[in-house]
């Protein structure tokens, strides 16, 4: 299990609609580009009410350049979709869809959950299943 902190003085906004979507476990379906780099994101079920997301084009908050998102780093790029920064090597001179809003605790771990999903995409082929909750829940 990984663990991650909360943002909130950064981006207010989108850590608590981040909050709001874990109100129950969200499954999510994680893709790796092949050009990123130590990068990948995961998208659930859309929300039943539409609601905006971003791109790299019209991207939502303050993002950074993904080459400049910290190792851990988890980006809220729309309701239901993160990116995940797990390693040091982040190559993109691109914004990022959205703001960092949480920070993994264990930078260790985060980088071998994230080899993993780049081993199940281009490996294995298997589908993974990442599902975040809140602590506790």
């Amino acid at each position: 299990m990984i663990t991650a902190t909360l943002l909130e003085q950064n981006e207010p906004l989108y850590t608590k609609q981040l909050w709001d979507d874990l109100e129950q476990p969200l499954k999510m379906w994680p893709w790796h580009t092949t050009s990123t780099g130590d990068w990948f994101g995961a998208k659930g079920r859309p929300p039943v009410h539409r609601q905006s997301f971003g791109t790299q084009a019209a991207p939502l908050g303050k993002p950074k350049l993904m080459c400049d998102v910290e190792q851990g780093s988890i980006v809220f790029s729309g309701p239901r979709i993160l990116s995940f920064a797990y390693g040091p090597d982040v190559s993109e001179p691109l914004r990022a869809r959205g703001p960092v809003v949480a920070r993994a605790t264990n930078l260790d771990q985060f980088f071998k959950a994230g080899l993993y999903v780049w081993d199940a995409q281009y490996r294995t082929h298997k589908l993974i299943i990442i599902t975040a909750r809140r602590e506790g829940n």
